[in-house]
């Protein structure tokens, strides 16, 4: 099923602003701060943490900072030195870190972490703006509220039913396909289109709940403030050099002739040699309109056609040049 092209740039989009940064050496600081006794190997820190944060790195950082101290392969946490960043709540155990920080970064209500609520709902709620959710809705809730928004971007009298009081349902074949199409699921399940949403969201796998919880975390991590824009720089103006064009014109009719008109030249004949040569001389328009400035300064002399002596047709046409309420089509020469 394929979405209306029309309704594209409306469709409701992911947002990372929900995301409270996070700080890599605090988010491994607060995971071994909730194991038991606030201790752990090192190893086993290795293995639990680096999907989520680049762990050697991360543990020098840590280790420098003194959120953390390592003696014989053991890590052991400095609460005092903790920033709010990552505060974990003490009622969570080592299991359940990883999950609690992941709540943090999606800025999830407090005591949210326990395992029987569904991180991906809550995931889904945050990134696409479904504020008129509970703080911490189940999965179908999200789907309903998402698949709403989506009906609503087709505007006219799907906009107005989606503005009314929504309540969660049992997807149906329709529902179902265009959910999947949106999430740009040819063939799946609805979890598989909640996976595919959360990953291109957070631009991560998205497919397991550990997944999941490590690409919240990694993006949290990467975060950031927007940096100001630059100032813009100053763009100097510069001006058109009038005597310097006049006097390549001059320079290029002087060599010129157009036939059987002696001491004068076609002014899109002179245009066309320009060209040639390689002169910028901008667009045939923009020649003209500088001719008649120079003309009007006593540069140049130009002079119409009249009906004395034969003219191509199309050469007379590209030469008319309008000089105030009158033409003129030649560039005189006969005295350069």
């Amino acid at each position: 099923m394929n979405l209306p092209q029309k309704s594209a740039s409306v469709l409701p989009q992911p947002g990372l602003a929900c995301l409270r940064p996070l700080n890599a050496p605090e988010v491994l600081a607060a995971w071994v701060a909730a194991q038991p006794r606030g201790e752990c190997a090192a190893d086993h820190a290795a293995k639990a943490l680096s999907e989520a944060i680049p762990y050697e790195e991360t543990l020098a950082q840590a280790l420098r900072r003194g959120l953390v101290q390592e003696s014989s392969g053991i890590l052991t946490a400095r609460r005092e030195n903790f920033t709010k960043t990552c505060a974990l709540p003490s009622a969570f155990s080592g299991r359940d870190a990883l999950r609690a920080l992941a709540v943090t970064a999606l800025g999830g209500p407090a005591g949210g972490a326990r395992r029987g609520l569904d991180l991906r709902a809550l995931a889904l709620r945050q990134l696409y703006g479904l504020d008129d959710l509970p703080p911490w809705p189940t999965a179908q809730q999200a789907r309903c509220a998402l698949l709403s928004r989506i009906v609503a971007s087709y505007g006219g009298a799907f906009g107005d039913a989606a503005k009314r009081p929504l309540k969660a349902f049992k997807f149906d074949v329709m529902s179902r396909r265009m959910y999947l199409a949106f999430a740009g699921v040819q063939r799946g399940t609805v979890l598989q289109a909640d996976a595919s949403l959360l990953s291109k969201g957070l631009g991560g796998h998205a497919d397991t709940v550990q997944a999941l919880t490590a690409t919240i975390i990694r993006a949290a991590i990467a975060a950031r403030a927007p940096a100001p824009a630059p100032a813009p720089v100053p763009i100097a103006v510069k001006t058109f050099d009038l005597e310097n064009f006049a006097g390549s014109v001059r320079k290029l009719a002087s060599r010129m002739e157009t036939k059987p008109y002696a001491g004068r030249v076609a002014i899109a004949q002179v245009y066309d040699a320009g060209l040639v040569q390689g002169l910028v001389l901008g667009s045939l328009d923009e020649f003209k309109d500088h001719l008649a400035e120079a003309a009007r300064e006593g540069l140049l002399d130009l002079e119409r056609y009249d009906i004395t002596g034969p003219f191509d047709t199309g050469l007379k046409e590209r030469s008319r040049l309008k000089l105030g309420r009158d033409e003129r089509h030649f560039i005189v020469n006969q005295w350069i």
